[in-house]
């Protein structure tokens, strides 16, 4: 969740030649379950969603507390979890689809999470060309502390 500002600067960036979705997946550490400890403004506390409702409902506090420009829509993954499934995510992951294809799977986070190589991506195709709406970026994360 820390790197929700950093993603926020890559909408803003790219969104003329790119359409940008960000899944969330699940709560990464929920209040009746695995505790992290706080992490200053990226902290929340919301207990393991019990339906898609508690989902949703978490996925509405994320843009209401990061300002996610507009040009970045956020859905909540369905109950079982299908994105999760689908991408491999175990915190957050990034996926560049690009003429239905997947064109860039990023490293799983937080650890191998890296933004740098996204923007460098996008920035060497759209150097080369306008990609116009054939680039699609999903961003999956589990929301943690």
């Amino acid at each position: 969740i820390s790197h929700l500002p950093a993603f926020r600067q890559l909408v803003e960036d790219f969104s003329d030649v790119a359409d940008f979705l960000l899944v969330y997946i699940d709560e990464a550490h929920p209040s009746d379950g695995w505790v992290a400890p706080p992490m200053g403004q990226c902290s929340f506390s919301f207990r393991k969603h019990q339906n898609l409702e508690e989902r949703i409902g978490a996925a509405r506090q994320l843009i209401d507390h990061f300002s996610l420009p507009p040009q970045c829509q956020l859905v909540a993954d369905c109950m079982d979890n299908n994105a999760n499934i689908a991408y491999g995510v175990a915190n957050e992951r990034v996926c560049i689809v690009h003429q239905r294809k997947i064109a860039y799977l990023g490293g799983k986070g937080p650890f191998f999470y890296n933004l740098k190589d996204v923007r460098q991506w996008l920035e060497q195709s759209y150097g080369r060309r306008s990609l116009g709406p054939q680039v699609f970026m999903v961003c999956l994360y589990l929301i943690s502390q």
